[in-house]
């Protein structure tokens, strides 16, 4: 066991220790900022729904629609007399339960019968929420219900003539579809007849004889016995109608123009051939001949004899108009059945003589400033018979050669500055000639060079020198022709101030400047700017205003000297309590 004395001495040693240690004059303040946090716990999801819900066994589609909720929703999941039904995920909103699953399971002995179904939501936090609902399956009461057709009458040979019956059962079983007529060996017959599956039945009743009566009874029945008919009257009239034609505009146009034709809109029950004649009224064989690629010619007689349709509308009958020759034509179409009804029409086209010169739509004059880009001109043009072109700048021909019609568009960047000229000249085939001037005015740059981002750099070079290099980002649209640092020690605004001056050198990154202004004292104030030129046609000048910095020391002070002072006092005055406690133990 330690004696008092030494537990005496062992105290002023640690006291002297801790006031010595740099650890005092080290630790700083420290601020705890405590914030009080207000916990919410989060509420748990939220379902409701129906708690009986009944339907006919054996109806598909049935299904029962929950409202739940939650922020933070997670997945549902069904249960039924206590054993897995379904599970899914969820989105935080209403829960739709098929029911399909107790047919197609068997799950369904008898009816009725009642199934315990819980639903059950559960949120990220794994808190969840159940209703319960008696799901009763009854007895198939209801006998199919079938939606009547409205009765069809068409003429002999019409084509696409469908009954079509709605029905809806949740036990279909069978169908049976039969005929009566009037027409002779044909009194009563059975057309379909199967297993029905609960779909919609249609039959197709295209090609019955005219001037008789059809009657088509559907029998639907379901697998308890419950049945239903539906009757439908087809009527087939007599093809006594001529074919149908419409009646286009007569046509006119300039010789070499292209894109037009004749159309005639037309239909018949019972189609058999067209013929389509074409009567010259005159025409020219000479005008526009020898043309580049392109060959004129009289139109031709045409007959289709087998004449159909695709659509049970109807169709089209055309006729282009491209590359015929001037002059005035009728073109006749006469369109016959099989029962020789036939309709005509006819249509007058007058080719007229060209005339007119190239019409040309200009660009607007453009003006833009020096250095920028993205320019473009452009001459779209209307011609039938094109012939050459040819293109000027200032006078002085850039572009020419034979021209097909096509529009232009030329890119003017880079000009120099003043106003120029672009003059397209046109000429078609007939001699017309049009010409269109676009000017383009390049005016002079008129922002000065960016300078922006000047830093200076210092380096020790020796105990009392620093080194000092300067940075500069410098850019123009025009580019930079020069960049020029001035700087030195004084006032710049004295007359005696002469400073030095160097062109700064390009470095990375892009656009960057830089340049060494040399070694200078400590404490000395350095001034300087930054003038840069661009390379546009007025040269444009951008100087910064004088700018300086201290050359600053270094150099490693240490701590304070009253620091240090006021330590070797507190370690004194420690070392004399415990020189005291000691002696004073030893006595």
């Amino acid at each position: 066991m330690m004696s008092s004395n030494h537990t005496r001495f062992i105290f002023a040693f640690m006291l002297a220790l801790i006031i010595l240690s740099p650890c005092v004059t080290s630790v700083g303040n420290t601020n705890f900022s405590i914030t009080p946090t207000s916990m919410m716990a989060p509420a748990a999801p939220t379902i409701t729904g129906p708690t009986l819900f009944e339907f006919e066994n054996g109806t598909v589609g049935d299904t029962i629609e929950y409202d739940a909720y939650d922020p933070n929703p997670k997945n549902w999941s069904v249960t039924v007399d206590g054993s897995d039904y379904t599970t899914n995920t969820w989105d935080g909103g209403p829960v739709t339960v098929l029911l399909i699953y107790l047919i197609t399971r068997n799950l369904i002995v008898t009816v009725p019968q009642d199934f315990t179904f819980v639903i059950t939501v559960y949120n990220q936090a794994e808190e969840n929420a159940s209703i319960t609902t008696t799901v009763r399956a009854i007895q198939d009461t209801s006998a199919p219900n079938i939606t009547q057709p409205a009765n069809i009458t068409y003429e002999e040979g019409h084509f696409g003539n469908v009954i079509r019956w709605n029905i809806t059962e949740a036990n279909p079983n069978f169908y049976n579809i039969s005929r009566v007529s009037n027409e002779a060996g044909t009194n009563s017959s059975v057309m379909e007849t199967g297993e029905w599956n609960g779909d919609d039945i249609e039959i197709n009743v295209d090609g019955l004889n005219a001037s008789h009566w059809y009657i088509y009874t559907l029998f639907v029945n379901d697998t308890l016995g419950m049945n239903s008919t539906s009757s439908v009257n087809v009527t087939v009239l007599p093809d006594i109608t001529n074919p149908a034609i419409s009646s286009p505009d007569d046509i006119e146009f300039e010789f070499g123009d292209e894109g037009f034709e004749i159309r005639w809109e037309a239909y018949d029950s019972n189609p058999k051939n067209y013929t389509i004649e074409v009567y010259i009224h005159f025409n020219d064989t000479i005008y526009g001949a020898g043309q580049t690629d392109r060959i004129f010619h009289s139109p031709l007689n045409f007959s289709q004899p087998d004449w159909t349709f695709a659509d049970p509308d109807g169709g089209d009958i055309s006729i282009s108009l491209d590359g015929i020759f001037l002059g005035n034509y009728t073109f006749n179409i006469t369109a016959f059945d099989t029962y020789n009804q036939s309709t005509s029409d006819s249509v007058y086209l007058r080719i007229y003589p060209d005339i007119r010169a190239p019409v040309i739509d200009a660009a607007d004059d453009l003006v833009y400033e020096e250095g920028y880009t993205g320019y473009n001109i452009t001459w779209d043009i209307d011609e039938n018979n094109p012939l050459w072109y040819n293109l000027t700048f200032d006078g002085t021909v850039i572009m020419n050669g034979t021209w097909d019609g096509e529009n232009f568009s030329i890119n003017v960047d880079g000009l120099d500055v003043g106003v120029h000229d672009y003059n397209m000249t046109l000429s078609d085939f007939f001699g017309a000639i049009s010409f269109a001037i676009i000017q383009v005015e390049v005016t002079p740059d008129a922002h000065n060079p960016i300078v922006a981002h000047i830093p200076v750099i210092q380096t020790l070079t020796t105990q009392t020198t620093n080194n000092l290099t300067v940075q500069a980002y410098v850019w123009d649209l025009n580019n930079i022709q020069d960049i020029t640092i001035e700087w030195g020690v004084g006032n710049p605004e004295d007359t005696t101030f002469e400073p030095d001056a160097a062109a700064m050198t390009l470095s990375e990154p892009r656009d960057f400047f830089t340049t060494n202004l040399g070694e200078y004292s400590h404490g000395v104030v350095v001034w300087y700017r930054i003038s840069a030129t661009d390379n546009s046609s007025v040269l444009n000048v951008e100087r910064t205003t004088w700018l300086n910095v201290t050359v600053t020391s270094m150099n490693y002070e240490g701590v304070p000297a009253l620091l240090y002072g006021v330590v070797g006092v507190l370690g004194g005055l420690s070392l004399l309590v415990f020189v005291v406690m000691y002696f004073r133990t030893r006595k």
